[in-house]
């Protein structure tokens, strides 16, 4: 191999480790009423992509389930404001879903598997809050609503 092919394949080389790197990246969301909302976490990769993220967010959530708290990914969620009004939507979250809320008071919906986690919140436009949603292993006894 002579010195320019060597250079010529450096060059593509890097330019496809750049392409990945890129594709990796985590992209921000914004909904149609403009919430900014970025989810993701599936694999070690992608959870140290999105924890530079975090305090962009007024919202940080985690969804697991079981004792050990495996991550539980396909999470359809739905935020509701004071008056029952849906203000974000999004079916089929990753684990870790951070959102840009608006100031106020909220009620999450989270669906897995088709058992539901409701939990009440109040969002302060100035701080960051982070959430830990666990559906625990499944039983008859297993209340609707946790508190966390």
């Amino acid at each position: 191999m002579n010195l320019k092919n060597f250079f010529v394949t450096i060059a593509f080389i890097g330019t496809a480790l750049f392409q990945v790197a890129n594709a990796a990246e985590q992209q921000i969301h914004t909904t149609k009423s403009g919430i900014q909302y970025l989810t993701g976490g599936i694999g070690h990769e992608e959870v140290i992509e999105m924890r530079p993220h975090a305090k962009k967010f007024t919202l940080n959530l985690i969804f697991s389930e079981g004792e050990d708290g495996h991550l539980a990914t396909a999470i359809n969620i739905n935020i509701y404001n004071t008056q029952n009004e849906l203000v974000f939507r999004l079916k089929n979250a990753k684990p870790m879903l951070y959102v840009n809320l608006p100031a106020g008071s909220y009620t999450i919906l989270a669906t897995n598997n088709g058992e539901k986690l409701r939990h009440r919140l109040t969002v302060d436009a100035s701080s960051n809050q982070k959430i830990i949603l666990n559906w625990k292993e499944a039983s008859s006894t297993q209340p609707t609503e946790q508190a966390l």
